[in-house]
């Protein structure tokens, strides 16, 4: 015969009621039923567990040591049930982010408020780092998802699209272009332009459309991110091409926007490696992104 934990059980809360009609009543059994399991476990154990004292049963030395032995055996087992309830709850659970600057204020928080809703017990952790390629070296070392515009350069990255803009070019709300339908390179001969640091794949685009029109600027002011962009515009510093997805006029109201000829498509994508399988929690996250952020391209 094997040890049960309905016979442990009993056994325990004989221990501590010291009557078999306690010990029914607590584990809502009938009497001869808490007799069967102690007797059982005796059988088992082979040695007597308990000595009758009037009403009450006392236990026995080698009961008491047994007890000592399953107090330890159960609180282990307590454990390994908290363990696994941890882990069905993603409790002590990590989730690594790592966006460029431009999508940390906006769409980074974004997605970790709309997976805190289905995960709240899940500690999200969020990095930001300037360079796309950058972003990609991460996500393949050790960050588990990251928020960038993809360079399409390595096969061992995939990518989902989270929103894709066009650009437009943001100039003080007083400008002599603000009231212009649309703004192309040519508008912009001998205004001083805030650009984007060297390694931006949207900065890229924008001097594709300069150079393509022939258009010198005046680059006298450079920003790492599109909110120092916005706030030298702000200023008065001069004008730029941003992403029409991040509301310069909610940023800075002393800016105004104007859509930006030829397009330039701006698109913002979550990254993740294909070198290594997704965790549990990275799959729950991969797919809230993909409920909530349909891929055009999917």
């Amino acid at each position: 015969m094997k040890i049960t934990l309905r016979q442990i059980d009993a056994f325990q809360t004989l221990i501590a009621s010291g009557t078999v009609t306690k010990t029914a009543s607590l584990l809502g059994i009938s009497q001869p039923a808490v007799s069967r399991l102690i007797s059982d476990l005796e059988k088992t154990v082979g040695f007597k567990l308990f000595n009758r004292s009037g009403r009450k049963l006392e236990a026995t030395l080698e009961a008491r040591l047994f007890a000592e032995e399953v107090t330890q055996s159960m609180s282990g087992l307590k454990r390994i049930e908290q363990a696994a309830q941890n882990i069905r709850d993603f409790n002590h659970v990590q989730l690594r982010l790592v966006s460029t600057p431009s999508f940390a204020p906006t769409l980074a928080p974004l997605l970790i408020e709309k997976f805190s809703k289905r995960h709240p017990n899940v500690h999200v952790c969020l990095e930001i780092q300037s360079d796309d390629e950058r972003i990609e070296w991460m996500v393949l070392e050790n960050q588990d998802f990251g928020i960038a515009v993809s360079t399409g350069r390595n096969r061992n990255i995939a990518t989902h699209e989270l929103l894709c803009t066009e650009a437009v070019c943001i100039l003080p709300v007083l400008h002599r272009l603000a009231g212009n339908k649309s703004i192309s390179p040519e508008d912009l001969v001998g205004e001083n332009f805030v650009s984007y640091f060297e390694g931006s794949i949207f900065k890229s685009d924008i001097d594709k459309a300069f150079n393509m029109a022939k258009v010198q600027r005046l680059t006298k002011y450079e920003g790492k991110t599109t909110g120092a962009i916005i706030g030298m515009v702000g200023a008065g510093l001069g004008v730029s091409i941003i992403s029409s997805g991040f509301g310069a006029g909610s940023f800075d109201q002393r800016c105004t926007t104007v859509p930006f000829t030829p397009s330039i498509r701006y698109s913002a994508e979550l990254l993740w490696s294909t070198q290594r399988g997704l965790s549990a929690i990275q799959n729950e996250f991969l797919d809230m992104v993909r409920d909530e952020f349909c891929d055009p391209g999917s």
